[in-house]
C-alpha cells in the first residue's frame, strides 16, 4: 500500500474510496485486536446504552450518553496511535519525552472517561432512583 498516491490519482476513483472503507475498518480491527482498554471502553459503553435503552431517555440525553460513549472510543484510538508513533520514533527506546507524550495522551483518555462517568451520572442516576425507589 504506497503511501503517496499522486501516481495513481485517475485510477479506479470509486474502488480506492471503498479501499479507504477497508483500511479504516483494518484499522478499527487492529486497535479491537491489540487493546485491551479498547474493549473494556467497548463493553462499558454497550453496557451504558443498554441501561440507557431501559430508561426512557429523551433525545438531547440519548445524544450526550452516545456522545459521551464514542468521545472515550475515539480518544483510546487516538491514544493508541500516539503510542505506536512514539515507539516507532524512539524504537522502544525510553526517552523522557517519549514518556511526556504517552502519558498526555494516557491523560486525555482519562479526562474524557471522567467527561463520560460525570455526563452518565447527571443523566442516569436521577431515572435510576426513580426506577429502584
Amino acid at each position: 500500500m504506497p503511501m503517496d498516491s499522486k501516481d495513481n490519482k485517475n485510477v479506479c476513483k470509486n474502488s480506492c474510496f471503498i479501499d479507504s472503507f477497508k483500511y479504516a475498518f483494518k484499522g478499527v480491527q487492529t486497535v479491537f485486536q491489540e487493546e485491551r482498554n479498547m474493549r473494556t471502553h467497548l463493553i462499558l459503553g454497550i453496557t451504558i446504552l443498554i441501561i440507557s435503552s431501559f430508561l426512557g431517555l429523551k433525545q438531547n440525553e440519548w445524544l450526550w450518553i452516545i456522545l459521551s460513549v464514542f468521545l472515550v472510543l475515539v480518544m483510546e484510538i487516538l491514544n493508541t496511535i500516539i503510542e505506536n508513533v512514539v515507539d516507532l520514533i524512539t524504537e522502544h527506546q525510553y526517552h523522557p519525552l517519549a514518556k511526556k507524550a504517552k502519558d498526555m495522551a494516557a491523560a486525555a483518555v482519562l479526562s474524557t472517561a471522567f467527561f463520560s462517568i460525570i455526563t452518565a451520572t447527571i443523566i442516569l442516576l436521577p431515572k435510576l432512583f426513580i426506577l429502584f425507589i
